[in-house]
């Protein structure tokens, strides 16, 4: 009765509009009132303090001032060049290029609606005036997008991590691979995808060019070499980690290029709490909402109820898999994950999945969501920024969704793509 009260809590408050940490602290406080016991008010008050000041998550708010300073500091072009210089000669040259700097973007930010703000509103009109479709450049920036939370320095991993016990290093690491893998296959796709636009073929760089463009593009490239080599080399915390990344966004910014001023601090400032404390609020909740989830049972409920169906474990994945990519149409990943990841990390456990696996397939499966119509998050703000409507960019998107699917599935079922590296340095979530 209990359990029914609270997914009964949790539903009205979605669909009347709350904010899902609203609707969570809602079914929360409805276990409460069911219950009637004080001490467990007392209890979820405590987890929710813990939640928020939890000294992982202070690596959330340093990351994100980090990205928020070198964005604001314009070190996009040089990204750009670094890219041009490297991947610019290939078939369908600029989709390469928007895919590799994406992957250096997502070493500088961790966020995928602010590399698709930066790289649509540069990419998305180069793109068009060497004759690409419209559409065609939405839908390759929208999917280059979700390279962002699946690369360190990852907010979705580090949020991940803290509430859910993985450790944030190895997620990073996990990260790595997955995020290498995951990008080889979009260039491969756009590399079929752009061979029926006659798209002048760019001369390959000399190397004095790339010489010059890897001169230009060391200092934003150095910040997520330095974090991981601390990280991986047990010089520092992740914590301790983002905070270097912020100095380091400073030095570069503010002494090395001087793009940036102390008269932009304050607006940076201000844009990096507000994420950051959407993100702390929510987190916080949800430690309290795992709190109630655990000492009620509900992953055993959930899957005895799914046993009731099916006896195999491959098709109660799937279930869940299903489930995922549904939701990851409609919310975000880091709320969809604290809302669901109580409910299904257990899941995935009792099936023998190690948790940087676990986390690694969530985060995945949630971004296909994201490029999933009819309201997946990341084709909505292409459209948006590239001016170009659902319908138009659909026709290029399916491709897409396809490959993105079939690299879930692999990375799914081939475990060693995201345990080697975290194994190998012996990071634990393994």
């Amino acid at each position: 009765m209990v359990v029914a009260i609270m997914l009964l809590a949790l539903i009205v408050g979605v669909l009347i509009g709350l904010p899902i940490f609203a609707a969570m602290g809602l079914s929360t406080l409805a276990h409460y009132l069911e219950t009637g016991r004080e001490s467990t008010l007392i209890i979820l008050n405590q987890r929710l303090f813990d939640g928020v000041t939890s000294f992982t998550f202070l690596a959330v708010p340093m990351f994100v001032l980090a990205g928020e300073i070198m964005v604001r500091g314009a070190l996009i072009d040089r990204l750009l060049d670094v890219a041009r210089a490297f991947v610019g000669h290939l078939q369908g040259g600029l989709a390469q290029v928007n895919i590799l700097s994406s992957v250096f973007f997502a070493g500088i930010s961790g966020s995928g609606q602010a590399d698709i703000a930066a790289m649509g509103s540069t990419m998305m009109p180069a793109m068009e005036k060497e004759g690409y479709p419209r559409g065609y450049a939405a839908a390759v920036t929208a999917q280059s997008a979700t390279l962002s939370p699946t690369l360190p320095p990852s907010i979705v991993m580090v949020v991940y991590g803290a509430v859910f016990g993985v450790p944030v290093g190895a997620l990073f690491a996990s990260g790595i691979t997955v995020g290498a893998f995951m990008a080889v296959a979009y260039m491969i796709l756009a590399y079929f995808m752009t061979k029926k636009y006659k798209i002048p073929k760019h001369p390959r760089a000399s190397l004095a060019m790339v010489g010059q463009s890897l001169r230009q593009g060391v200092v934003p490239l150095g910040m997520p070499v330095i974090i991981l080599v601390g990280i991986f080399g047990g010089i520092f915390t992740t914590v301790e980690a983002a905070s270097i990344a912020v100095l380091y966004a400073v030095i570069a910014t503010m002494v090395i290029y001087r793009t940036v001023s102390v008269k932009d601090l304050g607006g940076i400032l201000i844009s990096a709490s507000i994420t950051s404390a959407a993100v702390v609020i929510i987190s916080g909740v949800a430690l309290s909402f795992s709190y109630i989830v655990a000492i009620q049972n509900i992953p055993e409920v959930v899957l005895d109820a799914m046993l009731s169906l099916t006896k195999n474990p491959n098709v109660i994945i799937g279930m869940i898999i299903f489930i995922l990519l549904v939701a990851g149409m409609f919310v975000g990943r880091t709320a969809n994950i604290l809302l669901f990841g109580p409910i299904i990390i257990p899941i995935f456990y009792q099936f023998g999945y190690a948790p940087v696996h676990t986390g690694i397939i969530i985060i995945i499966v949630l971004g296909v969501g994201h490029l999933t119509p009819p309201v997946g998050g990341a084709i909505l703000t292409a459209c948006l920024i590239g001016r170009v409507s659902m319908g138009e960019m659909m026709k290029y998107m399916w491709p897409v969704i396809i490959l993105e699917i079939v690299l879930a599935i692999i990375i799914l079922l081939y475990s060693p793509l995201s345990t080697a590296l975290p194994r190998l340095f012996e990071l634990g979530g393994v």
